[in-house]
């Protein structure tokens, strides 16, 4: 029976630990980009419902003082005949309300940490800001993190208008 000295087993302890280091590291970095990816898709896929919103109505919906959109409708939209517009239009659910064409509103993937999407409109326009974890990202955009918008708790870095 071979035993190991304590020369190779300190060796063997070495290479184990920077392997396991190492591949924590990259699955860290690889959950970061796939929570970041699931943040793209799901601005791309607002703002895809804004569009029809605005075909719909002929404006985007407002949006609440703390960034969600105001465009839910409970019981099927009522629209004033002069106008167009909405007029039953209520809050939208990070993750819970029926949006458009969206069966379920999209929310931030580390909600649970406080992190949401941050909505801004004055009706003819909008604003929709998420904060990037990768500051690496091609996307992340320094002059939207130095707004200070906040994205719950954190801040907003990259964001689409129309």
């Amino acid at each position: 029976m071979n035993k190991f000295t304590k020369t190779e087993t300190k060796i063997i302890c070495s290479i184990l630990a920077t392997l396991f280091l190492v591949i924590g590291l990259n699955m860290l970095i690889s959950l970061r980009k796939g929570r970041d990816s699931i943040r793209k898709n799901d601005i791309s896929a607002i703002q895809g419902a804004l569009d029809t919103y605005l075909q719909k109505y002929k404006i985007y919906p407002e949006a609440t003082d703390d960034g969600r959109i105001i465009g839910c409708f409970e019981n099927g939209p009522q629209v004033d005949k002069l106008s167009g517009y909405p007029i039953n239009a209520t809050v939208c659910t990070w993750g819970n309300s029926k949006f458009e064409d969206l069966l379920t509103m999209p929310q931030d993937p580390s909600y649970e940490k406080g992190a949401t999407y941050l909505y801004k409109s004055t009706g003819q326009k909008y604003e929709f800001y998420i904060s990037l974890e990768g500051k690496s990202e091609a996307e992340y955009t320094t002059q939207i993190a130095l707004e200070n918008l906040h994205c719950g708790t954190r801040i907003c870095n990259y964001g689409r208008k129309n």
